[in-house]
């Protein structure tokens, strides 16, 4: 048990060390990881999105998506586009963030390549497979670990 106890330590304090230090690089941008989150599914979607499919696809609250949004708009990465139900707020990305693309999934990519240096794909893909596990456990899933 102390081996999985400290196991579970050791992976809050790599996750939180990986958002501080991505944060930190996408600070000259004015982005954190959690807007970076938004921007990443916007141009995965190639299309608007509401915000509760954004929610739904980060598995997160509508309010933290809500919060990330109000930073994106007003660095004007992001813009509001008509949406046939007047409840449900579409996003759009800006020219901004096609302005700033490259330069932004560049430093992504160092981030990347610093955090993994030294480690093999063989090592990345048995931690995603565990990490999949790790998940499909916490969201009640099992059937998906087989995928």
């Amino acid at each position: 048990m102390r081996n999985l106890q400290e196991l579970v330590h050791q992976f809050f304090q790599v996750s939180r060390t990986m958002t501080n230090d991505l944060n930190q690089r996408m600070a000259d941008y004015k982005l954190t990881h959690a807007q970076l989150a938004v921007i990443e599914y916007l141009l995965k979607k190639e299309s608007s999105s509401s915000l509760v499919d954004i929610a739904k696809y980060l598995n997160v609250e509508k309010s933290t998506v809500t919060r990330a949004v109000g930073h994106l708009e007003k660095n004007n990465y992001i813009h509001q586009v008509p949406s046939i139900d007047s409840r449900e707020k579409r996003i759009s990305l800006s020219d901004t963030s096609h302005d700033i693309r490259s330069k932004v999934q560049q430093t992504k990519e160092d981030f990347e390549s610093a955090a993994f240096k030294g480690i093999s794909n063989e090592e990345v893909d048995v931690t995603f497979q565990t990490l999949l596990k790790i998940w499909n456990n916490l969201n009640g899933d099992v059937n998906k670990q087989n995928d």
